[in-house]
Formats: C-alpha cells, structure tokens, sequence
C-alpha cells in the first residue's frame, strides 16, 4: 500500500474531503507509528484529535504536521512523544 497525498499546497498537507474523514472519525497516527486517536473536527488550519476511553485528552494538531492520509489513517510527520504540546 503506497502512500497517497490527495492534495498537496504549498507548504502544507491539504486533503480534500475532511468533512468525510471527521465524519468516519479515521484514526490519526505519529511518525513512530503509535496511535494518536480519532479525528472529531477542523479548526481553521488545524485538525482535533481525541484520545482516550475514560481519560479524554483532545489536541489542537497543526494540518502542517499531516505527512500523508493512506484513505485509512492520517498519519504524522512528528513522533507520539510530542503530541502534548498540542494539548487544549
């Protein structure tokens, strides 16, 4: 499976349709391949990802940081460990 940008802008990640991912509530993961958690909505030029059962943590993730979307997955360009500096 090949990675695949449907949109590419200048400097940035665009992908077409996220209406539909935020509707599916696809899986977002980090460049070392942990789970991250769920897209749930788009902020200007950010995506909000929530993660977590019981203990909810939601993040505030610049569309910058997204490297790809496989049509499965949107997957990072930055590692797990700082996903807490995207913490709202």
């Amino acid at each position: 499976m090949g990675r695949r940008n449907l949109e590419i802008t200048t400097n940035n990640i665009s992908i077409l349709n996220w209406d539909q991912i935020i509707a599916a509530k696809k899986g977002v993961r980090a460049r070392d391949k942990m789970l991250c958690g769920n897209v749930i909505a788009e902020y200007n030029e950010n995506i909000i990802i929530i993660h977590g059962e019981f203990v909810c943590h939601e993040h505030m993730i610049p569309k910058s940081t997204v490297e790809y979307y496989d049509g499965k997955e949107i997957h990072l360009n930055i590692p797990y460990s700082m996903l807490s500096r995207f913490d709202f």
